[in-house]
């Protein structure tokens, strides 16, 4: 039994100790609260607001190069040409650049120049060749976009799988990262 009699005693050093204890222990579950919260914010902003994305393959080079990290954002809800674009088609990630928007008319050359609405496109570095599965000239369909990679020669882009809906873009680009030699 522990008896005290003067302020400071034994019993008091005993409940300062477990007052302490008790304070370390809301430390800690303070803290695995705050990172739960943040866990959370995060993946909402990923899932929702934004879009991280691998390049893989050289649809897009010399802009972008195998390997590199693209930052989307999701919520642009329209496209405008020369937006480039991380996009789901024959199930796989790509990404492009919007070449044209829905009521659009693209054509090929005979020499590989592309042509939205009789203006000429000259972003591209490659010449361009018209793919088998799409026929030219090519009106861009309600809700769909017309996507090129900017390496024409190798690209897998619309000219193959034709205009991308709409909803199946991720997001348009906003940062990129190049990871090579990491």
């Amino acid at each position: 039994m522990l008896r005290v009699t003067e302020k400071g005693g034994l019993a008091e050093g005993v409940i300062q100790a477990r007052w302490a204890k008790a304070r370390d222990r809301e430390g800690w579950l303070s803290l695995i609260g705050k990172i739960a919260v943040l866990v959370v914010v995060v993946w909402a902003l990923f899932s929702f607001v934004f879009c991280l994305f691998r390049v893989r393959g050289n649809d897009m080079y010399p802009a972008m190069q195998d390997g590199d990290l693209v930052l989307a954002w999701r919520l642009q809800g329209t496209y405008n040409q020369d937006d480039v674009v991380v996009y789901k088609a024959g199930g796989k990630e790509r990404i492009g650049r919007v070449v044209a928007k829905e009521g659009d008319a693209v054509d090929l050359t005979d020499d590989g120049q592309v042509t939205v609405n009789g203006t000429p496109e000259d972003k591209a570095i490659y010449q361009t060749e018209a793919g088998k599965a799409t026929k030219f000239p090519y009106m861009v369909p309600k809700g769909k976009v017309f996507i090129l990679g900017d390496f024409r020669t190798q690209a897998t882009d619309s000219r193959k799988l034709g205009a991308i809906p709409n909803d199946d873009v991720e997001g348009v680009t906003i940062g990129l990262l190049r990871r090579r030699e990491f």
